[in-house]
C-alpha cells in the first residue's frame, strides 16, 4: 500500500491510504495485526479473507459500503476489477493518539473495537473526511501532521456515532462487558451508584466487572468512576464560575465538604486551590494545568 508520506517527529507514519482506482483485474492488498482498517467502496466489491485459523470466514461486502474493521489480526483484503472507493488503515499507535482527551476516549476506545458494515451514502461525512486526508496527503504543508490527527479523530468520533446508531437499530446491547459498565458509568456516575450497584445491573459477580474493567482501562471500576468526576470536576472548575458548593451539587455531593476532601485526596489540593492556580497560569499563558489527570 502506498504511504501518506508524512510522519510523526519520531519517524513513525501517521496512517496508510490507498485509493481503489478501477483496477483492471482483481487486486489484493494485506492488513497487518494492529491496523484498523476502513474501506470506502462506491462501486465494485471487496472481499476480507482471513490469514489465519482465528478469524471469522471470508466477508463479502458490495458496494456502495462502509466498512470499519478493528485493529484485531491480520487479514487479506480482494478488490474485485472495477471496483472504486479507498483502503485506510490507522495503526494502533496512531489510534490511541487521536482519540479526543475527554471523558469520551474511554467509552470510544472500546465500542471501537466492534466491526460496522453499513450502505455508504452519497453524502457521509466520513466519505468528505477521508477527501480532506487525501487533500493533505497531496499539500504536505507546516502542520500537516497536526491536521491529520485532528482529521482522524473526526473520522473516529463519526465512527463512534455510526456504530452506537448501529447497535440501537438492531436493538442490541454492547457485547462486552467493560463497554457496557462504561455506558453505564457515563449515564450513572453523579449518582455514585457503589461497584456492587453497577456489577447487580449489568448482572455479573464484582471480581469478574474489575479484572473486564481493568484490561479494557488500566484502572478498577471504583478508579474509572472516580477519574470520570474528578475529570468533570476540573471541567467546571476551569471553565465556569459556578461556586465550588454548586459544582459539588452538579456531581452529586450533597454535602460540598465531602466534595472538598474527595477532590483533596484525588488531586493533592482543594478544589478552590486548584481554580486558582489554574487561574493564575493562565494569565500567564500556560494552559497546560487544567488537563487533569
Amino acid at each position: 500500500m502506498t504511504n501518506i508520506g508524512l510522519l510523526t517527529g519520531d519517524g513513525r507514519s501517521l496512517l496508510t491510504l490507498l485509493p481503489i482506482k478501477s483496477p483492471q483485474t482483481r487486486a489484493g492488498y494485506s492488513v497487518p495485526a494492529g491496523s484498523a482498517c476502513l474501506v470506502l467502496m462506491f462501486a465494485g466489491a471487496v472481499t476480507r479473507v482471513p490469514v489465519s485459523d482465528g478469524l471469522e470466514e471470508t466477508q463479502l461486502f458490495e458496494a456502495p459500503r462502509l466498512v470499519w474493521i478493528p485493529d484485531d489480526e491480520a487479514f487479506d483484503l480482494t478488490v474485485e476489477a472495477g471496483s472504486r472507493g479507498s483502503i485506510m488503515l490507522i495503526s494502533r499507535q496512531t489510534l490511541f493518539r487521536a482519540l479526543p482527551a475527554s471523558v469520551l476516549a474511554d467509552q470510544m476506545r472500546i465500542i471501537l473495537k466492534q466491526s460496522l458494515s453499513l450502505v455508504l451514502g452519497s453524502n457521509d461525512q466520513i466519505v468528505r473526511l477521508v477527501d480532506e486526508i487525501a487533500a493533505e496527503k497531496q499539500t504536505a504543508g507546516p502542520g500537516s501532521v497536526e491536521a491529520l490527527e485532528h482529521y482522524i479523530g473526526l473520522t473516529l468520533l463519526h465512527l463512534w456515532r455510526l456504530l452506537g446508531a448501529n447497535m440501537i437499530s438492531h436493538q442490541r446491547s454492547p457485547e462486552g462487558l467493560a463497554e457496557r459498565f462504561l455506558i453505564l458509568a457515563g449515564a450513572h456516575k453523579h449518582q455514585h451508584w457503589t461497584v456492587e450497584d453497577y456489577a447487580s445491573k449489568l448482572g455479573t459477580r464484582r471480581d469478574r466487572l474489575r479484572v473486564a474493567v481493568s484490561r479494557a482501562t488500566g484502572l478498577s471500576p471504583q478508579g474509572y468512576l472516580h477519574r470520570e468526576i474528578m475529570r468533570d470536576a476540573c471541567e467546571l472548575l476551569a471553565n465556569t464560575g459556578l461556586p465550588v458548593s454548586q459544582i459539588a451539587f452538579r456531581l452529586g455531593y450533597v454535602d460540598p465538604a465531602y466534595f472538598n476532601r474527595f477532590f483533596t485526596r484525588q488531586s493533592g489540593q482543594s478544589p478552590g486551590k486548584y481554580r486558582h492556580v489554574l487561574r493564575h497560569r493562565r494569565n500567564q499563558g500556560d494552559d497546560s494545568y487544567a488537563a487533569w489527570p
